[in-house]
């Protein structure tokens, strides 16, 4: 039992007073829970708001601008679920597969983790919070919610619509998928507060390190040579994805940076 001190992870303004970034520290809550979830397979599975503190990390300075580095504090340790080996790999190579938009992937791990070969298609929607033409979209923001007053009502429509589909899915999932599903939303409903929406950063972070979990999991089973080869292979291409979402990234943000001069 400890004291801890800090700002409340959807008090923007409190955030920024401790010369933090909401952005830097969005980036932070991604990166942890992506690394929990992914590589370590042991989550914390309850961080909404009232669970998540942050402050200056105090190893670090101020920068030029009076910024500094966030650290996040996890509040109530009572709800952590453990992941086996293989749910954690499959659980990471259907994100994977979500963030690029792998129709296969996306269905072989749905099955492999209990949605079935009718459902898959729901369970990408109701992780994405995407209908199932924007999952499988190309596009490299495919996945981003605007927030608006047509997302909301699509949402709600879809909601309606497959209500009886929804609670057939949530039957038949694992509990420990069910409590990735909550993790999910938590995180998401976090993610709006310090960003205002959803952010193709979050869904960079997300893509390099479930892609680096299903790498590390296929150099755990192989031992020749060319199976080595090709998980090298892999590795260049993940690097050329993220590359090419990250100067997609750049271009969003000069996009804005120019609206915002005009």
């Amino acid at each position: 039992m400890e004291f801890m001190d800090g700002a409340q992870i959807n008090d923007v303004r409190a955030i920024r007073r401790l010369g933090l970034q909401p952005r830097e520290v969005a980036k932070l809550v991604s990166e942890s829970f992506a690394e929990m979830m992914f590589k370590h397979g042991f989550v914390h599975c309850d961080p909404h708001a009232a669970n998540l503190l942050v402050r200056p990390l105090p190893s670090s300075r101020k920068g030029i601008l009076g910024k500094r580095k966030p650290q996040l504090i996890l509040l109530d340790h009572g709800l952590y679920k453990e992941l086996d080996c293989e749910t954690r790999t499959n659980y990471a190579a259907l994100w994977k597969g979500l963030i690029f938009a792998d129709a296969k992937a996306i269905k072989e791990n749905s099955v492999k983790l209990g949605a079935g070969e009718d459902l898959y298609a729901l369970f990408a929607g109701i992780l994405t919070m995407r209908p199932w033409n924007r999952v499988i979209d190309p596009a490299v923001d495919h996945l981003v919610i605007q927030g608006g007053d047509s997302d909301c009502s699509e949402l709600q429509m879809y909601a309606s619509q497959y209500f009886p589909q929804i609670s057939e899915l949530l039957r038949r999932l694992p509990r420990v998928i069910l409590l990735m599903l909550k993790t999910n939303d938590c995180l998401r409903a976090v993610n709006n507060c310090l960003l205002q929406g959803s952010s193709l950063e979050t869904f960079l972070i997300i893509g390099r390190v479930s892609s680096e979990a299903v790498i590390e999991a296929k150099l755990l089973q192989k031992k020749s040579f060319l199976p080595w080869l090709n998980v090298w292979l892999d590795e260049i291409l993940l690097e050329a994805r993220l590359l090419g979402m990250q100067v997609a990234l750049w271009l969003l943000w000069l996009r804005k940076a120019l609206c915002w001069c005009n």
